[in-house]
């Protein structure tokens, strides 16, 4: 490794703590993220090493540990306090820190030839944000639409296993002394997740967190501009068809038919279907 291998991991050791210190103060970041941060501080260096030919990389988690002699140094003659006293533990911090370092230092930096990313692993991932983009044009155009139901779309046992597993998981969302009003909601409910599994659910999930927007999120596909489970997503619906149902007034309900046109004209005959099934059930 020779001098020039000990001066590098010292200077890269400083950089990698005030750069941390600097990411802290600014963003209040917790232990575990300085932790990550870190981590991909030392891949990024051993990246350029690699990209330079510059062969010092065999023992280059050694940066932490000037990292944390740095530490020690700032904290007792910059801040003027024992850096062993303080109430945090911070030396426990360093010792999880160097054991990653040291740990991806031999398991991955030195078993590989290259730490960034090739034009091998870049064109798995193009593929995967064309296919992705893909999907979501399709989604959002509207290019591929979804036949339209008839009263036949569900068969009667189909809606009655789907109703017995969604009342015993949403039982507590839905639950009512009107009864027609709960049914309501599992005849939506059923419909949706019928129209959007879970599996889709999980891929719209994935794409809003990557480029969020309004999109249809949850079992009952409520249009959000933020995240929502299935349970939230039922809540919503349940408000908006409480105020159709009710109109202010407990005693005068609103058909639970004209709820269901008014509520999706669309969509209205298929729901109404599931309803009059699981109402006789």
């Amino acid at each position: 490794m020779g001098l020039f291998g000990w001066i590098f991991y010292i200077v890269m050791g400083v950089i990698c703590f005030f750069l941390t210190l600097f990411l802290e103060k600014k963003y209040s970041l917790s232990l575990r993220e300085k932790l990550v941060f870190s981590l991909i501080f030392l891949l990024i260096v051993s990246g350029f090493c690699y990209r330079y030919v510059i062969n010092i990389t065999g023992d280059i988690f050694l940066i932490f540990v000037f990292t944390f002699v740095t530490d020690i140094l700032y904290t007792s003659y910059f801040l003027d306090t024992d850096f062993f006293d303080k109430e945090e533990s911070r030396t426990h911090y360093y010792v999880i820190l160097i054991f990653l370092g040291f740990l991806m230092n031999q398991e991955f930096i030195n078993r590989v030839t290259q730490v960034f990313l090739t034009g091998e692993d870049f064109r798995i991932i193009i593929w995967a944000f064309v296919f992705l983009f893909f999907y979501h044009f399709l989604d959002t155009k509207r290019v591929i639409k979804s036949k339209k139901h008839d009263r036949k779309f569900m068969s009667r046992n189909h809606v009655l296993e789907e109703y017995a597993k969604l009342k015993y998981r949403y039982y507590d969302e839905c639950d009512s002394k009107d009864r027609d009003f709960s049914n309501l909601l599992y005849a939506i409910m059923i419909y949706q997740n019928h129209k959007r599994n879970k599996n889709l659910r999980k891929i719209d999930y994935f794409l809003f967190r990557i480029n969020g927007g309004n999109k249809p999120l949850g079992i009952m596909q409520v249009k959000t501009d933020k995240y929502i489970s299935d349970s939230e997503s039922i809540q919503i619906i349940r408000k908006e068809l409480e105020k159709m149902r009710y109109k202010g007034s407990k005693s005068k309900k609103v058909d639970i038919e004209e709820i269901i046109k008014d509520y999706s004209l669309e969509d209205a005959s298929s729901i109404q279907y599931i309803f009059d099934i699981i109402k006789k059930f």
